[in-house]
């Protein structure tokens, strides 16, 4: 019953994040922005802190030990800048890519954590400990156990496709800029070895297979799109691969913002 009822915790403060994080970017911004790594309405890496926070307190009161808001404030704040220094590593490692930067923000870490952010996640923590948790955990214990049974279960599930999705979705672009960058080499390769002759004929080839490639992500799902259009920025060793990647990333917004506005027509 407690695995269930933490799932539930875990996935209702997933979801608090996402709204936080989208309300936020959408009035920075001045347009709205679907923020999150996933499709649904979920930032893991909220439900992910609020949880672990919880659990820390409820351990040291199972010990007889009641944390100080302070000390509470504090656990916040290091396990915070903690769990985004380490998800934003992972992601880059596996994706190559970035869903935020705080390099524009002082006292930054390589722009992964930065000292101003992790003090407003303190703040969340106490905010979770002293009001949220306990409203969400009241009402969850509310509802028959069975039933939370059920809803964790279904909530898993649907979060276990999600993330099928879109890491399918983020493989395949990654696959496209491969084949983009090959196909550039071995074009301008061409031209460098047929300058005399066949300059006309590689820079025609270039251009059919840039259109090739952008034909491709045109055909991207719209869920396809609006993940990779979610990605801050991608990241890699090779610079040139680097820009390649943004260069299709602006291309997917633009074909995104077009599809999407046909499809709301």
């Amino acid at each position: 019953m407690w695995i269930s009822k933490y799932v539930c915790l875990f996935l209702i403060y997933s979801f608090l994040g996402w709204i936080y994080e989208t309300v936020f970017c959408t009035i920075k911004d001045g347009k709205w922005e679907n923020r999150g790594f996933l499709y649904g309405p979920v930032v893991p890496i909220y439900g992910t802190g609020a949880v672990a926070i919880s659990v820390i307190v409820y351990f040291f009161a199972g010990q007889g030990i009641t944390l100080s808001p302070w000390l509470v404030y504090v656990i916040s704040v290091i396990g915070s800048a903690f769990l985004e220094y380490t998800t934003s590593w992972i992601m880059e490692k596996l994706f190559h890519a970035l869903w935020w930067d705080y390099s524009h923000f002082p006292l930054n870490l390589h722009g992964r954590i930065s000292l101003f952010t992790s003090l407003g996640f303190g703040a969340a923590g106490l905010l979770i400990v002293n009001v949220i948790g306990p409203f969400c955990e009241g009402l969850i214990d509310s509802i028959p156990a069975i039933i939370v049974e059920l809803l964790s279960l279904c909530m898993l599930f649907i979060f276990a496709v999600d993330i099928t999705l879109t890491v399918t979705a983020l493989h395949n672009f990654d696959q496209i800029v491969i084949r983009t960058e090959n196909s550039f080499n071995n074009s301008m390769s061409n031209i460098v070895e047929n300058i005399a002759q066949k300059t006309s004929q590689a820079k025609q080839g270039i251009i059919t297979k840039s259109a090739g490639i952008t034909d491709q992500i045109s055909n991207m799902s719209k869920f396809a799109r609006k993940t990779i259009h979610r990605v801050y920025i991608f990241r890699d060793k090779d610079k040139r691969a680097e820009a390649d990647k943004n260069k299709l990333l602006s291309i997917i917004r633009r074909l995104g913002r077009k599809k999407d506005d046909n499809f709301d027509k």
